[in-house]
């Protein structure tokens, strides 16, 4: 198409990104451990800023995983009304 002068492009499932040889010599490929899948490559940014450059340190959490963070860390919850929240089910 670009022969013919038709503005044209490869489309790239994520399959092919990850199997690119040009895009895996860039740092946009990062292994993280998650609880359930175990290690797996995260496709990360695919720019790279000089001054504050993205790096992905941790995978998406499981369900209910920070809950207790959020609520007493966060939302100045105490502990015993976080306990209390818990044993009456409210958290499930």
């Amino acid at each position: 198409m670009q022969t013919a002068g038709v503005p044209a492009g490869v489309v790239k499932n994520a399959a092919d990104i990850y199997s690119d040889p040009q895009l895996r010599q860039g740092n946009i490929f990062w292994p993280l451990n998650h609880n359930e899948m175990g290690l797996f490559t995260h496709l990360g940014a695919s720019f790279e800023l000089s001054k504050t450059p993205a790096q992905s340190h941790l995978p998406a959490p499981c369900l209910g995983e920070h809950t207790e963070y959020v609520c007493t860390q966060m939302l100045g919850m105490s502990d015993d009304e976080f306990i209390e929240l818990v044993q009456a089910g409210v958290l499930e």
